[in-house]
């Protein structure tokens, strides 16, 4: 018994030895650091010809320390950041209800899209006009990253828009009440009297809402097959994924996940599903939940897959909110197809490789459907399935 207990009492006196030797080299590196971070200080005031920000100095240290880790998808989020993440994956904001791109031929900021029953379109705004005024501020392509700032606010609010409409070379003036907008994700129509046409841009939380009147209508169009598009669909939220999948496949596993201590979880679909005869069309942007998406459908035999391979992006991310309001969204584990494939940097090839010319690739949304060989291959490819 007595050596028992100087056995204990030794080890005991090792392991606070031990934990006296970690903590003192972890203070030792931190000091290092922390010494290390003031001489850099001091360069950057000393010998940097332009004003130092010392709020962007500082949130550039925390992403500078995470990305550290060297994984693309890990990324720590200021508070502004974080909140226009939660924004944009809610699918949800308080603006006009518009879509915008930088013109970098001309330098202007181009309205791609306006959203139906938006205050925008019930203002008069139209696609391809250009922002030329936002909140009393003139813009051109160099505010394009401040403009979205400019045009939100808060729901009841107004803001004064100017834009060019270069079709009848006239500036049109508008005062716009901004109001809760949600952004479409889905977008639908018959192709002809037997091939309906979904088209997912991304998975937030509107969208399986907006995917479910998708099919609904269609049905009642009586549509007898269905393309469903995931072309540059770069994924979004798993669970909404789920929601959207237990629609078209039979009951079974949908997903899988495991972390880095071999956990993880299963996503299934039940027994009731839409049996409609379909092909997905998918290319190299298609990834991460639009994978998801795509891997069950081929997995059970749902749907042929046309297109080009997916990105490959067979990892998931969580979101670890800080108390200052930042977070860190970091990679926590590995998905699986239901036939417990990992397509991380492999990608899901088509079952029918159909490519775009780079012509017609950056024709974009001026594409029409008969020079989509994507596309037409697609609806001669369901088709067939009717028969």
């Amino acid at each position: 018994m007595k050596k028992k207990t100087i056995f204990r009492g030794a080890a005991v006196s090792f392991l606070l030895v031990t934990m006296v030797l970690v903590t003192t080299a972890f203070v030792d590196k931190y000091h290092y650091v922390d010494k290390k971070l003031q001489a850099i200080e001091a360069v950057l005031k000393d010998y940097y010809v332009g004003d130092i920000d010392e709020q962007k100095l500082e949130e550039g240290i925390y992403k500078g320390f995470v990305a550290g880790v060297g994984d693309a998808y890990t990324n720590y989020y200021t508070s502004d950041e974080y909140a226009s993440f939660k924004e944009k994956s809610s699918g949800m904001y308080a603006g006009i209800g518009i879509q915008m791109t930088l013109q970098t031929y001309d330098n202007s900021i181009e309205v791609t899209e306006v959203f139906e029953g938006s205050p925008a379109e019930k203002a008069g705004i139209k696609p391809k006009d250009r922002i030329i005024k936002a909140a009393g501020k003139r813009v051109t392509g160099d505010e394009f990253e401040i403009l979205p700032t400019l045009v939100k606010g808060t729901p009841g609010t107004t803001v004064d828009i100017t834009v060019y409409r270069p079709s009848e070379e006239k500036n049109y003036d508008f005062t716009i009440e901004r109001a809760s907008v949600a952004s479409p994700t889905v977008y639908f129509r018959m192709l002809d009297n037997e091939v309906g046409y979904i088209q997912i841009k991304q998975f937030e939380a509107v969208t399986y809402d907006q995917f479910k009147v998708a099919l609904d209508k269609l049905k009642k169009e009586k549509a007898k097959g269905l393309v469903l598009d995931l072309r540059d669909n770069p994924g979004g939220l798993l669970n909404i994924v789920e929601q959207i999948a237990d629609e078209l496949v039979p009951e079974g596993i949908i997903v899988s996940t495991k972390d880095k201590q071999g956990k993880g979880s299963e996503y299934y679909a039940d027994s009731k599903y839409t049996d409609i005869p379909m092909v997905v069309l998918i290319n190299g942007n298609s990834a991460s939940a639009s994978e998801v998406l795509a891997g069950a459908l081929k997995d059970y035999s749902r749907a042929e897959l046309i297109g080009t391979t997916t990105f490959g992006k067979g990892v998931v991310q969580t979101i670890i909110p800080l108390s200052d309001g930042s977070a860190i969204k970091l990679t926590t584990s590995q998905y699986f197809t239901p036939s417990g494939v990992c397509i991380q940097g492999i990608g899901i090839a088509p079952d029918y490789e159909v490519k775009l010319s780079t012509e017609k690739i950056l024709k974009g949304r001026e594409l029409t459907d008969t020079e989509d060989d994507q596309l037409q291959t697609a609806i001669k490819v369901v088709k067939e399935k009717l028969k």
